[in-house]
């Protein structure tokens, strides 16, 4: 058989084959099947007709026996196909392979192709699809998002604010955020014409007097706006987060005698101040009760300050400034140095007694001198204590002399009388007997004591001294020691601690003499002598002597005996003495022996 030799290639090849368009689809399809099936695997070969160059040859070719262009083809194949299914690149192009030279047999007359071993794959290079750079992607894509929000909110803002108050803007604590300025104006307006005129007190809610209660109508004042109209309106958005507040002064016009009126009306407080006080503690030591103000209002103080601030332009009156609250006297911070002198003096307490005394005829009791007392009467200079003389004697005058002094014009004992029972007896013109204390004396004494800070129980200073129950002359008494002259039943009673000492009919002075009678009264004896002589010829006219000698008066009137042939009775109205009482002898000597100086005799009518 002869060979066609323009079929062949130059080298002795097989010829090349030349594929249809639906032929090379035809066999991607397959070749794409066939990866699928076999993962790679050689398959059994198949028997195809095929055209070559017109000519139809039959050819025995498995897959790997085709010629390179066919192998070329599937491996472009499986390379797509292995695209689409494992999603990963193939990122190395295969080498273009020279056509391998092939072995050709010849029987028959035919050209036969020798089986060739399969060609190896060449390795595959895979790089995975990052995810990462996606969210990347995506975080720039928000980004830019959030930007232009804020762009388009920023750039809105300066258009809705344009020629417009800021938000949260307040003047005189009306909101103007978003107003105009005539807006503004009107808003600020209203509200100060309802509210008219606003007191701050020191506590508690604002209080308002409408304009309309005192005939008020406002204007603002030329560029009383400009300051709030000013603020930045390129920070438009940073006034979200913070509020600002001014103050701006209306004009009002009103009747200052209706708000004058309306403020002396109003009730503001009833609660008046409390001075502050050093307070003594339970364990003796000293603290200051603070002061207390209360909420009470001076009215003329506070329509002076308010008028004066209305005449300003304004309408807000902080009252606290205006001086108006009363206040109290003494303050805790006043008090500081005298809180120093009570714990330097400690517990410094003067008590005076005034129990040592006949009580039937005296008032008898104790006096205490407090601190809050003493504390008033000092001052202090460093260490040095000044003590005001005139408010310790004033206390001394008050609290002593005044209530337990009874030689005083005009004082009246009270006792019971032995024949006519309770009587009032005035002290009498010459009278002696009771207390009288020496004032300055007292004081001079007490000045010491407060300096010192000694706490002492003592007495005042006399001048007179009556009865003591503790006498003079070193006898205690009980009490009830005394001698009662009775003028009407001419006698005498002597009592000693309340028993009856002895008795005995006496002579007092003669009746129908006034210049001799006997004046009743408080007395007491004042001296004891035995001898004496009484009287003189050239002023009494007379001159005797006694033996026992107890004066009762500073005028010379006293006790004594005097020997009479009788005693009592009517004696005393024509045959009376000079003034004295006669008493018998041994009657004049028992009572000389017992008596005391300043023992009290009470002479009734």
């Amino acid at each position: 058989m002869t060979v066609n030799n323009k079929d062949q290639s130059p080298a002795g090849n097989a010829p090349k084959q030349h594929l249809t368009k639906d032929e090379m689809r035809e066999k991607i399809k397959a070749s794409l099947a066939a990866k699928e099936a076999t993962e790679f695997q050689p398959s059994s070969p198949k028997p195809s007709s095929e055209r070559f160059s017109g000519q139809n040859r039959p050819a025995s070719r498995g897959p790997e026996n085709g010629s390179a262009s066919e192998r070329t083809r599937s491996d472009k194949a499986r390379q797509i196909h292995d695209a689409v299914s494992s999603g990963y690149a193939y990122d190395q192009p295969r080498q273009q392979r020279a056509p391998q030279p092939q072995h050709q047999q010849r029987s028959g007359g035919n050209v036969a192709t020798a089986q060739r071993p399969p060609r190896p794959t060449p390795p595959r290079h895979y790089e995975p699809v990052r995810e990462e750079s996606n969210a990347g992607k995506i975080c720039i894509i928000i980004g830019i998002a959030v930007l232009a929000v804020l762009l388009l909110s920023y750039i809105a803002g300066l258009a809705v604010y344009h020629s417009k108050f800021l938000p949260k803007t307040y003047v005189n604590g009306v909101d103007i955020g978003g107003m105009t300025a005539e807006e503004a104006s009107d808003a600020v307006l209203n509200t100060a014409q309802d509210m008219g005129l606003t007191f701050i007190p020191k506590s508690g809610d604002p209080i308002t007097f409408k304009g309309s209660s005192f005939g008020c109508t406002v204007t603002l004042p030329d560029n009383a706006l400009t300051e709030p109209a000013d603020e930045s309106h390129a920070l438009w958005f940073r006034k979200l987060f913070s509020k600002t507040e001014y103050t701006v002064k209306v004009q009002d016009s009103y009747s200052e005698d209706a708000l004058v009126s309306l403020i002396a009306a109003y009730d503001w407080g009833n609660v008046p101040p409390t001075d502050a006080k050093v307070v003594q503690n339970e364990d003796g030591s000293f603290t200051i009760q603070p002061e207390d103000n209360g909420n009470m209002v001076d009215t003329q103080k506070l329509s002076d300050y308010t008028v004066a601030q209305m005449r300003e332009g304004n309408n807000t009156i902080q009252m606290a400034d205006s001086d108006c609250y009363k206040k109290a006297a003494v303050t805790a911070e006043s008090l500081e140095p005298t809180l120093a002198l009570y714990n330097k003096i400690g517990a410094v307490e003067i008590t005076y007694d005034m129990t040592d005394r006949e009580e039937i005829f005296d008032p008898v009791g104790t006096e205490k001198l407090d601190h809050a007392t003493i504390m008033d009467w000092i001052t202090t200079d460093g260490d040095d204590i000044t003590v005001d003389t005139d408010k310790a004697s004033a206390w001394v005058q008050e609290h002593i002399a005044d209530k337990y002094d009874t030689l005083v014009t005009g004082y009246n004992f009270k006792f019971k009388a032995t024949e006519d029972g309770e009587i009032t007896l005035p002290i009498g013109s010459d009278g002696i007997y009771g207390w009288k204390t020496n004032v300055s004396a007292t004081v001079e004494k007490l000045v010491d004591y407060i300096k010192a800070g000694e706490a002492v129980t003592i007495e005042p200073v006399y001048k007179v001294e009556g009865f003591r129950m503790n006498s003079n002359a070193g006898v205690t008494y009980t009490g009830n020691t005394y001698i009662e002259v009775d003028i009407c039943h001419q006698h005498l009673w002597y009592y000693v601690n309340g028993e009856l000492f002895l008795e005995s009919d006496v002579v007092t002075g003669k009746e129908s003499d006034p210049t001799r009678a006997t004046p009743p009264g408080a007395y007491k004896v004042w001296s004891r002598e035995s001898p004496r002589k009484l009287g003189t010829y050239a002023v009494q006219g007379y001159e005797t002597w006694v033996n026992y000698w107890m004066p009762v008066t500073y005028t010379g009137i006293g006790l004594h005996d005097l020997n009479r042939s009788a005693y009592g009775g009517d004696i005393y109205i024509n045959n009376g003495s000079h003034g004295c009482i006669n008493l018998p002898l041994d009657v004049a000597k028992k009572i000389y022996d017992k008596v005391t100086i300043n023992t009290p005799v009470m002479i009734v009518p």
